[in-house]
């Protein structure tokens, strides 16, 4: 039977996450199946996200009025008593019986009895309690504080208080808990962006314009933009402004034959495209076939025809040395720099990841490196705020190929603010200052040898 309940569909999510599922993809496979309303699926969605991304603040919350640690608890209740102590301390618009009542019922049914008895007991302490729990000394402890006021893992909070201190920390943070916006990518083929502007007004839609890229538009109202007619006739993307940088800083030229490493689901696979008017070719690789019908779909919506898809590691994929006009390097990596787009990505993140990762970005930037004639242009890209994934990669590769320099790639984009440019010519962007996702670019140029 199809679930009616959006609190009981939230709760089997957050079950099958803490399983090891995507949060994302975990919660669209039971949308798609559940029999609710346009209403009810979105207090479900609120209550996903909600939750995983204020986590690690309510188990500290919980953990002061439960006499059972968290860790200890089944699955099934460690997931509703999150789902039940988010609705009482973060959702004002849920009444505080409501949300008690829903999740005693919710553990009956998913646990037992004496679970349901136990749910009620510690979120009915919860709602007494919530405005007088200590949270960790702001002064004393700032890692602590950090960690459990904005709900991000300490090691990570630790990282960035070293590196942007506790004022940009916390904004950072901050952000991190708010929803991103949703941005449209005008195709530069068919439409201007201030063209794309006016036919959506005239559907009376209101939109503002990004304020480094200068083709995205920010859609202020909530919904699903792939349910417009615009959309369905390609005159533009869903995609990220920081993401759409990546393309701008590149500058690809008409003609020329080139390869996106790491393209996924294709959203800078198919600016690229668009960029250079559909002309030349462009090599796609990507290790999830799934990620790639998902491109192949794309080129089919937006009519392009110059990108060529192959299910493959781009380290071995058999490609003919110095045979190619330019690259892009969009690598995998820690993605702290986006945390606000996943709620669940931050609780994923190791310390340990990032020295596995590096060796990964710096094969891949071989392979690239390798297949560019002299004068080729690469673009090195993160979606992470971590050195060792970005400038250490970078300069480590320069160091053992004189040939290759970094290229400012800010210069020619008289949008990009100061402060993301750096001396040594790389661009770098943060969401606390820039309002983007967080990424590093390096573009890179091929000399001679």
């Amino acid at each position: 039977m199809a679930i009616q309940d959006p609190r009981l569909l939230a709760v089997k999510v957050l079950a099958r996450v803490e399983e090891g599922a995507s949060a994302s993809a975990a919660l669209d496979e039971a949308l798609v199946k559940a029999e609710m309303d346009a209403r009810d699926r979105g207090f479900a969605t609120e209550l996903v996200d909600g939750t995983l991304r204020w986590q690690g603040r309510l188990d500290y919350q919980l953990g002061q009025v439960s006499d059972k640690p968290m860790a200890k608890l089944d699955a099934p209740v460690r997931a509703v008593l999150r789902l039940g102590a988010y609705q009482l301390t973060l959702l004002e618009r849920v009444p505080a019986h409501a949300a008690v009542d829903s999740s005693v019922k919710l553990a009956r049914r998913l646990a037992h009895e004496g679970a349901a008895k136990f749910v009620n007991a510690v979120l009915r302490r919860l709602e007494r309690e919530k405005e007088t729990l200590p949270f960790p000394d702001r002064a004393e402890n700032p890692v602590g504080y950090l960690a459990v006021v904005y709900s991000h893992p300490a090691w990570l909070v630790a990282r960035w208080l070293e590196r942007f201190g506790m004022e940009e920390t916390e904004a950072l943070l901050e952000i991190d808990n708010t929803p991103p916006p949703v941005t449209l990518r005008a195709n530069r083929r068919w439409v201007t962006r201030e063209g794309l502007q006016t036919i959506l007004r005239m559907h009376g839609i209101e939109t503002e314009p990004t304020p480094i890229s200068a083709w995205g538009l920010i859609l202020p109202a909530r919904g699903n933009p792939r349910e417009m007619e615009e959309y369905r006739e390609g005159l533009f993307s869903v995609q990220g402004e920081g993401s759409m940088l990546m393309v701008e800083l590149l500058r690809p030229g008409r003609n020329r034959d080139g390869w996106d490493l790491c393209a996924g689901v294709g959203g800078k696979t198919t600016h690229l495209a668009e960029w250079t008017d559909d002309s030349g070719s462009i090599l796609a690789t990507d290790t999830s076939a799934d990620r790639l019908k998902v491109l192949a779909a794309e080129m089919s919506r937006l009519d392009l025809h110059a990108i060529r898809i192959f299910h493959s590691d781009a380290r071995t994929y058999p490609i003919e040395p110095e045979s190619l006009d330019y690259a892009l390097l969009d690598t995998p990596c820690s993605g702290t720099g986006s945390l606000r787009r996943q709620a669940d990505a931050r609780w994923n993140k190791s310390p340990e990841q990032l020295s596995g990762l590096a060796t990964l970005q710096r094969e891949l930037l071989e392979a690239a490196a390798r297949a560019l004639k002299p004068g080729g242009i690469l673009l090195y890209c993160t979606c992470s705020l971590e050195p060792e994934e970005n400038e250490e990669v970078v300069n480590a590769f320069i160091a053992d190929h004189p040939e290759w320099q970094v290229e400012p790639a800010g210069v020619k984009l008289e949008t990009l603010p100061a402060d993301a440019r750096e001396p040594s010519g790389c661009v770098r962007l943060l969401p606390q200052r820039h309002g983007t996702d967080g990424f590093f670019a390096a573009r890179m140029v091929k000399g001679s040898g």
